[in-house]
């Protein structure tokens, strides 16, 4: 998908793309995050599992534009995002 489309779409359409296909990420879960205070592909990582995918990150160029777009251009002194998952949750993968 072209950036321009990208950026002509309505936010509520754009908001439903699946950005990470691996584990099923939308735009709209990446953005919050960004909202809420992720501001480095680690953090991306952390709170939504996106880029961390059997695939070895395809959507990592993707994230990061979105990074570049949405992040404060200030870096402010927050804590990190809360993570989805624990690191003991079943469903985190262990490595």
């Amino acid at each position: 998908m072209d950036e321009n489309d990208d950026q002509a779409q309505h936010p509520a359409i754009r908001g439903l793309r699946t950005v990470c296909r691996c584990n099923n990420i939308k735009y709209r879960t990446i953005e919050r995050a960004i909202r809420r205070g992720a501001c480095t592909l680690t953090q991306i990582a952390t709170c939504t599992t996106a880029t961390t995918g059997h695939c070895g990150g395809s959507c990592t160029p993707e994230v990061q534009g979105m990074l570049d777009e949405h992040a404060p251009k200030t870096a402010l002194a927050q804590p990190p995002p809360k993570p989805a998952a624990s690191a003991d949750a079943w469903w985190v993968r262990n490595k």
